[in-house]
């Protein structure tokens, strides 16, 4: 499905590229036209949604996904870690860059009024334009994870899916980076991004629902027990924000984030994705109590 969708990038072409010019920056323009029903159905064919999905917001990968179709879970890790990892780096630059900043214009204003040194100015159109990557990147994994959660979407039948609502989210007591990790996951973008996508394909308000992330990640998703996070696959050792989950009840050893994601598809209480649309409540569809 990715090959035809790539041998068809070249006739959605709307319009020859073009370098759009604004001040110091040169952006590089590429017009496509959006999918028709006839492109779709040549590269989707007739299809019939009743899968499941659920979608996890991990730290050490951006999205986990497991899929519910007739009793059987299929799961998938999608990555970007190389531009996380830029960003990241990207950013530590910027926090840097700028104490510096702050440094020299308050030891210049102690000393002088006037308009700052040039040396400060320098350093500024620096930090600026290391905020204008960091925002570049930003978009580009939104748009890699969520094309990539799209299409594996598309492949398992997938009617509907949940995110774990994280607007209000805080961390519990002693981890108190968590929440900025998820936040700079980019939980936000990624949503929009992937119900704008799934709607170009047709489906409604993207078939997107959220739902409470309270204990998803610490309840096995077979026997509902809270279980422990452990370093390895074969590990019974707790540690706090370990990789992998492990159930001493059923004896479960998983992926942390993908044992979310199939509890994600359970949780009852389930609120609006979309403007408009009305909160509801879903049976409960495992033995999860």
């Amino acid at each position: 499905m990715k090959a035809e969708v790539h041998d068809l990038r070249g006739s959605r072409r709307c319009a020859p590229p073009r370098l759009l010019v604004k001040g110091q920056r040169v952006t590089l323009q590429v017009p496509f036209l959006p999918p028709n029903e006839e492109m779709l159905n040549d590269v989707i064919g007739e299809q019939t949604y009743d899968a499941l999905a659920g979608a996890d917001r991990g730290i050490r990968v951006p999205m986990a996904l497991s899929v519910l179709n007739e009793g059987q879970y299929e799961d998938r890790l999608v990555s970007c870690n190389h531009l996380i990892d830029k960003r990241e780096r990207l950013r530590k630059q910027a926090y840097a860059l700028n104490s510096q900043i702050d440094r020299k214009r308050n030891n210049w204003e102690k000393k002088r009024k006037g308009s700052l040194p040039t040396v400060v100015l320098r350093k500024q159109r620096h930090l600026d334009a290391l905020w204008r990557k960091v925002r570049r990147l930003d978009r580009e994994v939104a748009r890699q994870v969520a094309s990539e959660t799209v299409w594996w979407c598309e492949q398992h039948n997938v009617k509907t899916l949940f995110f774990e609502d994280l607007r209000s989210y805080q961390a519990p007591g002693g981890r108190g980076d968590l929440s900025w990790a998820l936040n700079t996951n980019l939980w936000g973008r990624i949503f929009d991004t992937v119900r704008y996508m799934r709607e170009a394909l047709g489906h409604r308000y993207g078939g997107l629902w959220s739902v409470n992330p309270y204990h998803t990640s610490k309840r096995c998703h077979v026997c509902g027990k809270v279980g422990i996070r452990v370093e390895g696959k074969s590990s019974t050792t707790q540690r706090m924000g370990g990789e992998y989950f492990y159930c001493s009840h059923c004896q479960t050893h998983m992926h942390a984030d993908l044992n979310a994601a199939r509890n994600i598809i359970h949780v009852q209480s389930r609120s609006s994705a979309a403007p408009g649309r009305t909160n509801v409540a879903c049976p409960c569809l495992s033995n999860l109590q």
